[in-house]
């Protein structure tokens, strides 16, 4: 007979033991997961807040969101969300989850949701200048003429950057000037005066970048010759009295003797007028009375707005004695009759302008 080889025999013992451990944890689990709706849960619930997805800037309005899970890991979307935020110099709420950005840094925000609380802190970039656009661009005045100029200032994606100083000028400062953002109360916007004929660019420039408009100024003066001084045609006599001229005592008369009334300007109607004065020291040669000049002067003078209104007069606001000195001018065949304050004093004078014929 062959050889039998005999099997190996396994042992029983250690395979026993080790089917009852494998059972034992079964049935632990077993037992666990029947019992796991009364067992408490290992965690509770969670809260974080969703990063922005782009880069944001200071001037820039931003919702932030905030993620809350409950103790099983599932989302509550009905879950009450606070909002604080750390420097208040930096952001501000104005809204839920809302942050206005109020200049550069990193602000700290924390979102909490009843126990649980998240923070996140938010950079919050500086705007750079990159583009002046002025408005009007491009811009037709009669001499004389006043147009405030604004410059809009753009940053990082066309943002709006607003605070800074713009400077203004002209190329030409015979053709228009901007005094400047100060001249009506606004660090953005000039005075754009138009000075005299022909056409110049103005800028603006903040940072160094500048934004530039095309300027032309065309003259459509109307002039009109002083004729008559409270209703005698001149020279007029309106003063006479003795004086002392070179330490000599002496008797000399004042005429009205010339003047004009000017009205300019394509956007607004403007005005300015003049009264000029001789001073004559008066002597008798014999039977002759004689007059000899002793000085010219420019004795009235003003310029501002004058508004036209239906009847064709005018009402006209100073803009070089006083913030409130007014006259009026009365529409006439061939010029203007203007009744003048006097400034100062509770007293008109009553001037005839005659329009220049051509």
């Amino acid at each position: 007979m062959p050889d039998v080889i005999s099997r190996p025999r396994i042992r029983s013992g250690p395979a026993r033991s080790v089917t009852g451990a494998a059972f034992g944890i079964a049935a632990a689990l077993a037992v666990a997961a029947c019992n796991d709706a009364l067992a408490p849960r290992p965690g509770g619930p969670a809260i974080s807040i969703v990063p922005v997805a782009d880069s944001v800037f200071e001037g820039d309005t931003v919702r932030l969101a905030a993620r809350v899970l409950d103790e099983a890991g599932v989302p509550d979307t009905a879950a009450r969300v606070t909002w604080t935020v750390g420097d208040t110099t930096l952001a501000e709420l104005v809204g839920d989850g809302v942050l206005a950005l109020l200049q550069p840094g990193t602000v700290r925000i924390t979102a909490r949701s009843g126990m649980a609380s998240a923070t996140y802190d938010l950079g919050i970039g500086r705007l750079v200048v990159q583009r002046v656009a002025l408005t009007p661009g491009t811009i037709t005045m009669g001499r004389t003429d006043h147009l405030p100029v604004a410059a809009r200032v753009l940053g990082q994606g066309d943002r709006v950057i607003t605070g800074r100083t713009v400077a203004f000028t002209s190329d030409d400062s015979l053709v228009a000037i901007v005094p400047g953002p100060g001249s009506i109360g606004s660090t953005d916007t000039g005075l754009l005066i138009a000075v005299g004929p022909g056409s110049t660019t103005i800028r603006g420039i903040v940072d160094g970048v500048a934004g530039t408009a095309h300027v032309d100024v065309v003259v459509v003066d109307t002039t009109f010759d002083l004729t008559q001084y409270n209703g005698s045609p001149l020279p007029v006599l309106v003063a006479a009295d003795s004086v002392v001229f070179d330490g000599v005592q002496e008797y000399d008369e004042v005429y009205a003797e010339m003047g004009t009334l000017v009205l300019s300007g394509l956007l607004q109607k403007r005005y300015q007028l003049d009264v000029w004065y001789a001073q004559y020291h008066v002597f008798q040669t014999g039977d002759t009375v004689q007059r000899e000049l002793r000085l010219r002067f420019r004795g009235e003078i003003d310029y501002g707005v004058a508004t036209v209104n239906a009847d064709g007069s005018l009402a006209m606001l100073s803009e070089f004695i006083g913030p409130v000195l007014e006259h009026t001018a009365t529409l006439q065949t061939d010029g203007y009759l203007v009744h003048y304050r006097i400034p100062g004093e509770d007293a008109f004078l009553d001037l005839g302008y005659t329009r220049v014929m051509p």
